[in-house]
């Protein structure tokens, strides 16, 4: 989807202190950033966003309620033009996520916020309300940034929640059932309010509203342990059973000796703390896609050689990243000191050699719209491994050729 918004433009003043927001701010308290100067244009109308949600393969929501706000109801997408043509003129409120996998313009927004690292980032949900339109007061477990475009939002502050706050889950909503506002804020395009996990919030359109939601990846520690058991439950297999450690006359026939709880600690700790099950699970997992990719072709025939790669390269095509594609890497050391690099994209992992860092930070950069510097194809020519994932890269739809 073309639009006029483009990664050299920023969103956030330059009077933004990073090294200060990290220190003072982030998953600690909220904060308001005004636009001040800056202009703001909204890289996706309201018609356009109301297009993604009909298509089936996008998440969407929408939320009314009524005069009172005391009563919020939900449906679930995919819509159709009788959906938006049955609405009121107020009080609802259209939300679809990773709008940054589909609109270039909404990707160009995570430019402004590598001051946290890309593998954190969820996604950038839009929502347009009209007036008094709001998904009632809340909490989420992550940080988000509220960017606010067209119209205005007033948005109040509340207490610091947790698991044992009373939730009311009657409309599909998570809805505190005790909202108690302690800041109040209007905002208008341009201004961009932070929230950090846990604490309450609730918005509500003043006029027509879009607001940008730029989320980021918290999984739970349940979700971070049965990953690392999976990933150990992977390797192993009938064969490998209990054995006893140390076989001997028991003192009493009923007893376990404290002996086989140390030993079955050992065994328990060496299998879930190894390095690389740990990095195997929360790489693939913090750069897995919101939305399946697509890559270019209708079959696997259009699956590209490092041969015909080069040739294209060669006749001038330019690489690009696939908006919303997610890119991490960790460089370790083995034993010769040399390094080896885990490479993650889009949940899939690559053993990369240290000729493909230089590609590797590349990707992990942000910023989608321009094509990958000359450098790197030039790099590409001389090195067969840096081609050969690139072509992989293409080939599972993280990157396209133009």
């Amino acid at each position: 989807m073309n639009n006029e918004q483009t990664d050299s433009e920023s969103i956030l003043p330059e009077s933004f202190d990073r090294r200060q927001f990290l220190a003072e701010y982030w998953q600690k308290k909220p904060l308001l950033i005004r636009a001040g100067a800056l202009s703001f244009l909204d890289p996706v109308t309201p018609e356009e966003l109301a297009g993604l949600a009909c298509e089936p393969g996008v998440e969407s929501r929408l939320i009314q309620v009524n005069e009172s706000q005391t009563k919020w109801s939900m449906r679930q997408g995919p819509f159709d033009d009788e959906d938006f043509l049955s609405l009121p003129q107020s009080n609802y409120s259209l939300l679809v996520q990773a709008v940054d996998q589909w609109v270039d313009g909404v990707s160009a927004m995570l430019g402004d916020f590598d001051f946290i690292p890309g593998w954190r980032v969820d996604d950038i949900m839009v929502s347009y309300a009209t007036d008094q339109g709001n998904v009632g007061p809340h909490f989420d477990y992550y940080d988000v940034f509220l960017i606010q475009g067209m119209g205005q939002k007033r948005w109040q502050l509340g207490q610091r929640c947790d698991a044992l706050t009373p939730i009311d889950q009657s409309s599909g909503l998570r809805l505190l059932k005790d909202f108690k506002a302690v800041d109040e804020y209007t905002v208008s395009p341009g201004d961009i309010l932070y929230i950090p996990p846990g604490l309450a919030h609730y918005g509500v359109a003043v006029g027509p509203s879009i607001t940008y939601s730029v989320g980021f990846r918290a999984p739970s520690w349940s979700e971070i342990l049965s990953g690392v058991v999976d990933q150990a439950l992977d390797d192993l297999n009938e064969d490998q059973r209990y054995t006893d450690p140390q076989p001997s006359l028991p003192r009493h026939y009923g007893e376990i000796p404290v002996e086989v709880i140390s030993d079955l600690q050992q065994k328990l700790t060496t299998l879930l703390t190894q390095p690389e099950r740990i990095l195997q699970w929360f790489g693939q997992t913090m750069t897995a896609p919101r939305y399946p990719l697509e890559p270019d072709g209708d079959d696997d025939s259009a699956a590209i050689t490092i041969d015909a790669l080069r040739h294209q390269l060669e006749q001038g095509m330019e690489i690009y990243k696939v908006p919303g594609a997610r890119f991490a890497y960790y460089a370790g050391k083995d034993a010769g000191n040399a390094r080896s690099i885990e490479f993650f994209a889009d949940g899939v992992s690559y053993s990369c050699n240290e000729n493909c860092l230089l590609l590797l930070q590349t990707l992990s950069a942000p910023g989608y719209l321009m094509p990958l510097p000359e450098s790197i194809k030039n790099h590409a020519f001389s090195d067969d491994s840096t081609l050969q994932l690139l072509a992989d890269l293409y080939n599972q739809g993280s990157l396209t050729l133009d």
